[in-house]
């Protein structure tokens, strides 16, 4: 549903919003200044091994960002927060323009590299979730595969968002405004508000969010173009005005958490969360990243829309030996988005092809539906002697029908006629461009399942006061089934696959730990990570034959592809100095990366995956925290990643020694913040 046609909908939303602004401000803000001058360094706890514990006393490079650091860092987005994160890099791997983002932990780069969690729910690490009203992220750097699963194979990011408070009501208000260079302005408003409805037995808290960010491609006429002959030749389109600011977008969503303590050790936590952005074009550049104009011969719009929401309950019992966590969520995303493919259309057949015809307007739409079920089971003992474990079973049903609707260019089969002087010659499969009489380019249906279970642990001996050992794994049974048909002069005609491919296996991890003194944490790991395998597209043998001949690639051999695995070795400590004035922290790391899913993009437009080759990434990173004087907090990160190709495994354009694309050298952050009383 678009939101700009439906305008009850959106005063709807507003109208709500207000409500929770009006409501927060009215209650009591019971909420503690955690920030109000004094000395020292806050103890930051963590959950990222399914348990609270301290960062500092956790044996795993982990970078936590609190919210009100968040709030003062001006972050909105994952990509906003990702700049305080040493080895945390963000780049683009897939098309358009909300499935494409993604982040890369320790030169480990591709899709599905990077798990994304919102508190136990996991989901695709491109939806780019706003950051409000959250109590804290974690970013976990390595492989997580023992309590996490196959998207994590170089590490993890949780995003981990307030939960309604028994006893204490508080409500909060934000705004913000900011203009753009080659843009507008930007602004948003939130709002949030915790309210106990009975006192230490059931409180409900709400968010809610909208704001809009400026675009800033503009959209140019092209008056004429030069045709593969040299000869200048007129735009047969309408002439329009420079458009200006076509890739505006604005965004809305929020949540709704409700707590409830069925008894003094039995707990239910209930929440929904959702967001929606409406897109009015592509933030994408021609040819150079810093040209902001996009010169088109028709003025075709290209907008987008992306919805997601996410339905959870958590049921956890406190026992004297330990705790019982039932987590349950169910994870629905819609994607539509359009893009005009005259451009390409016209340089295929007069600079490819040789045919001289006239631009004619042509869009393209793909559309995106995920839907996941998810189910964990786990319990984390509190025993008091030495040794301690967790223990788990997870499953994840997953669907992802991903769509090309009906993709003409009205006219194309007559004016290759009316050019060739042979009539017939567009709608021919053998030797013409097989374009059906709806002068049909491109449509395609795909539809994968996965299936996902695995039953996990960890197990933790404490030999001594000083020095533990952790012990675990994960065994994995993965499936996923793809059908797919294609038709149209992209595909070469009509085409269809049903193809299933299916995995089980292994990921351990060992982890020894020695508490040198109160102040001195080292610690050492080896661990296994994966990826899941899956089955590629159709290949169109019309268009692509020649360049999978000369790569002497057999599409029939092409349909599936395994997963791939790495073992990461890692040595780091954490240190707490001057009483807690002072934490420094660091780890080195080395990671070897086998079978390597590669992305092969074919110059003929499609693309597909396979096996090949090895891949290896070492580096450390360092961050540094102070509180010399009371108010006065310094921060310092450090991360340095060389991750290159060790075997190419025959795959055309790599070569050995080749660096490990989407994965910056060097990560670098510095901040100081002085906070006094008023």
């Amino acid at each position: 549903m678009n939101c700009r046609n439906h305008g009850s909908l959106k005063f709807a939303f507003l109208a709500t919003l207000a409500g929770i602004a009006v409501l927060g401000a009215g209650v009591a803000n019971a909420q503690e200044e955690r920030d109000s001058g004094n000395a020292g360094l806050e103890e930051v706890f963590v959950t990222a091994t399914k348990r609270a514990e301290s960062i500092q006393e956790v044996g795993m490079s982990i970078t936590a960002l609190a919210d009100t650091e968040l709030e003062r860092m001006g972050a909105e987005t994952l990509i906003d927060f990702a700049v305080r994160v040493p080895n945390l890099g963000m780049a683009y791997e897939a098309d358009g323009r909300f499935d494409s983002s993604s982040p890369s932990i320790r030169g480990v780069f591709g899709t599905d590299t990077t798990g994304f969690y919102i508190d136990d729910t996991p989901v695709s690490a491109s939806i780019l979730p706003r950051v409000m009203d959250i109590e804290r992220i974690e970013v976990l750097r390595g492989p997580q595969g023992s309590l996490y699963g196959a998207k994590s194979m170089g590490g993890t990011i949780r995003m981990i968002t307030r939960q309604p408070d028994l006893n204490e009501s508080e409500g909060s208000v934000h705004a913000g405004l900011s203009t753009v260079k080659e843009g507008d302005e930007n602004y948003n408003i939130d709002a949030s508000v915790n309210v106990p409805l009975i006192a230490g037995k059931f409180a409900l808290r709400m968010a809610a969010y909208y704001g809009a960010n400026s675009g800033i491609f503009d959209r140019e006429y092209i008056p004429s173009w030069i045709d593969s002959g040299g000869n200048v030749r007129a735009s047969p389109g309408p002439a329009f005005a420079t458009r200006e600011n076509v890739d505006d977008e604005t965004y809305y969503g929020g949540q709704v958490a409700g707590k409830i303590a069925l008894t003094d050790r039995v707990g239910l936590d209930l929440k929904f969360v959702g967001q929606k952005i409406d897109a009015d074009g592509l933030p994408f550049a021609d040819i150079e990243a810093s040209n902001t104009t996009e010169r088109r011969f028709f003025d075709l719009a290209e907008p987008g829309t992306d919805r997601w929401f996410i339905a959870s309950g958590t049921l956890s019992w406190n026992t004297d030996a330990g705790t019982l966590v039932s987590s349950t969520s169910w994870y629905d995303r819609e994607t539509s988005e359009w893009e005009e493919e005259t451009s390409f259309l016209h340089f295929l057949f007069d600079q490819v092809i040789g045919l001289p015809i006239d631009p004619l307007p042509s869009l393209i739409n793909t559309t995106e539906k995920y839907q996941s079920f998810s189910q964990e089971l786990r319990f984390s003992s509190s025993f008091d002697g030495p040794l301690n474990f967790i223990a788990g079973a997870f499953y994840q049903d997953a669907e992802y029908d991903h769509h090309y609707p009906r993709a003409v260019q009205t006219g194309l089969a007559a004016a290759i006629d009316a050019f060739t002087g042979v009539p017939g010659l567009g709608q021919d499969c053998d030797v013409g461009f097989c374009l059906t009489d709806d002068d049909l380019i491109f449509t395609d249906t795909q539809l994968t399942k996965t299936k996902e279970a695995a039953i996990f642990g960890e197990l933790t001996w404490e030999v001594s006061e000083r020095w533990s050992i952790t012990a675990g794994g994960r065994f994995y049974d993965n499936t996923v089934h793809a059908v797919d048909a294609s038709d149209g002069f992209a595909n070469s005609g009509p085409s269809s696959y049903d193809e299933e491919q299916s995995e089980t296996g292994f990921n351990p991890k060992v982890l020894v730990q020695a508490q040198i003194n109160k102040n001195l944490n080292l610690y050492t790991s080896a661990a296994k990570g994966f990826r899941i395998g899956g089955v590629n597209g159709n290949l169109p043998p019309g268009l692509c034959g020649p360049e999978l001949d000369e790569l002497g690639i057999d599409p029939s051999n092409a349909t599936t592809y395994d997963s791939d695995t790495l073992w990461s070795y890692e040595l780091g400590f954490k240190s707490s100095l001057a009483d807690n004035r002072v934490t420094f922290n660091g780890a080195a790391f080395f990671i070897d990366w086998s079978n390597i899913q590669q992305l092969n993009r074919l110059a003929c437009g499609f693309q597909f995956t396979q096996n090949a080759g090895k891949a290896e990434s070492k580096g450390f990173e360092l961050e540094l925290m102070a509180a010399p004087v009371r108010g006065l907090t310094l921060s310092l990160g450090v991360g340095y990643t060389k991750a290159e190709i060790t075997d190419a495994g025959g795959v055309a354009g790599v070569s050995e020694g080749d660096k490990i694309q989407g994965v910056p050298d060097w990560t670098f952050n510095a901040g100081t913040q002085y906070v006094w009383p008023v």
